[in-house]
């Protein structure tokens, strides 16, 4: 097995993922309205559709020299009786075993496989942990940051999860290389609030109007005729009631930008009135409350680390032992999706405590059916589609790069690249494109705050010092 991967393999793989990954937070963003329910239901759908689709069409148009050919330490093997057809798991060769034509693997022979090696179906497991992990960790303001430090944190587990599965074990990685890779990457994703807006728009608004009480007050002294025009004009203003209708231009010449920034004023507010709240309750209920918390994210991100951990482990495993190539796993990983996944919502929807932990208020109002017709209304078919297609590419390259490489060394590098393409990619969205992924004048200020890019580009450069010396 090789022990480095190919650079520009890995760049291509992670560039395809940011741009899936900008595809997606459309679909989450503006179609689902931050639904992390519809969004589960939409996504694991269409990719059980279109990689059966795509990986069916593959399997009966190809040679099967290709859809079943198998690969073991990078060279091309045997298919056998004994292995392949009856699913036993011992050491053949061609002198005690029989040789026979290696069969197609794909949507139409997944069965099969599992029928030969029902251990196959924990993959599921591990798809339901990462996708629910992936989602709480989402919901928290510094979730990027638990997700690369969940990440980079599994390639711990490759070496230990190697002597569990009888796989080869990788040589271990130098201390400096995670210093500069997990140092960089934390100042890559930690992002700090500017200034508060709410304080700087009431000083503004207290020199406009300091500023416009001077005028008022210097025409109303400087003419008594004015004064009385004003009265006069105030009279012929008056309802049939008796009651004064005053109309001021600057209440009906606010600009959408004054709208907008009046709406940020407001989030400000409450978030204030929030602080000052939480500071009045006891110290005792606010450790509890912290601790709480902690565990709530500290779970989530544990699984995460395994999940991601095991996926790229199990991918070797299956290949090695179970005689999964890309076309079987792929099948066996994305088009049994929504068997997996909803077998899971479906337990949590019949379950109310668990529904109220898993789901925000909206979506635990809906049963699983209504959440399922309401995800087909909110779908725009285009975007889901390309969002998928391009991580499904992004699931097959990563399937090619670890059963080709060394797993510690590819993941990690998978992982810091990733790191630096996504801040990068939510830069350019928010310059280029923000109304499309409906971001914030928060998220804005927040994503070309000069504290923030400065950050990151420190953070960036800890990154590729520490990707050079990977790659000596």
């Amino acid at each position: 097995m090789s022990e480095k991967p190919n650079f520009l393999i890995l760049l291509i793989a992670q560039g395809v993922s940011v741009v899936g990954d900008s595809f997606g937070q459309r679909c989450s963003r503006v179609n689902y309205k931050h639904s992390t329910r519809h969004m589960m239901i939409g996504l694991c759908l269409m990719t059980a559709v279109q990689m059966f689709v795509i990986i069916g069409i593959l399997q009966l148009a190809l040679p099967t020299s290709i859809t079943g050919a198998i690969y073991i330490d990078n060279k091309k093997v045997e298919c056998y009786k004994e292995l392949d057809i009856e699913g036993k798991i011992e050491n053949c060769t061609p002198s005690n075993c029989t040789v026979i034509p290696c069969e197609s693997q794909g949507p139409f022979s997944m069965f099969k496989s599992i029928l030969l090696h029902p251990f196959l179906l924990t993959n599921g497991l591990m798809n339901i942990i990462y996708y629910n992990g992936e989602v709480f960790l989402y919901k928290e303001p510094l979730g990027l940051l638990f997700l690369v430090i969940a990440a980079l944190s599994s390639t711990f587990l490759i070496n230990p999860l190697n002597m569990i599965f009888g796989e080869p074990i990788n040589q271990p990685i130098p201390a400096l290389i995670y210093f500069f890779g997990i140092t960089g990457s934390l100042l890559s994703v930690i992002e700090f609030s500017p200034k508060s807006f709410t304080k700087q728009k009431i000083e503004s608004d207290e020199n406009k109007n300091s500023n416009d009480n001077e005028k008022n007050s210097s025409i109303n002294s400087g003419d008594g005729a004015v004064e009385e025009n004003k009265n006069s004009n105030d009279n012929d203003n008056d309802n049939g009631n008796g009651k004064e209708v005053v109309y001021k231009h600057h209440e009906y010449s606010n600009s959408h930008k004054d709208y907008e920034e009046s709406v940020s004023l407001l989030q400000d507010n409450v978030g204030q009135i929030v602080r000052e709240h939480r500071e009045k309750i006891p110290l005792k209920e606010r450790v509890k409350s912290l601790v709480l918390r902690g565990i709530k994210i500290l779970i989530p991100m544990f699984l995460l680390c395994i999940a991601n951990a095991l996926w790229m482990e199990t991918t070797l495993f299956y290949n090695d032992q179970f005689r999964t190539n890309a076309f079987g796993y792929n099948s066996l990983d994305q088009i049994l999706l929504p068997f997996y996944l909803f077998s899971f919502m479906l337990v949590i929807d019949l379950i109310k405590p668990l529904k109220k932990a898993f789901y925000n208020s909206d979506d635990q109002e809906e049963s699983l059916l209504q959440a399922v017709k309401s995800t087909w209304k909110e779908t725009s078919l285009p975007v889901l589609f390309i969002y998928r297609f391009l991580i499904n590419g992004r699931a097959i390259m990563y399937f090619y790069l670890a059963i080709k490489y060394d797993l510690t060394l590819v993941y990690l590098e998978l992982t810091l690249i990733r790191v630096v393409l996504n801040w990068l990619g939510a830069i350019l969205l928010n310059l280029l494109v923000p109304k499309w992924i409906n971001a914030t004048a928060e998220e804005k200020r927040k994503a070309f705050h000069p504290v923030n890019i400065v950050l990151k580009c420190i953070g960036t450069v800890g990154v590729v010092v520490s990707l050079i010396i990977l790659n000596k």
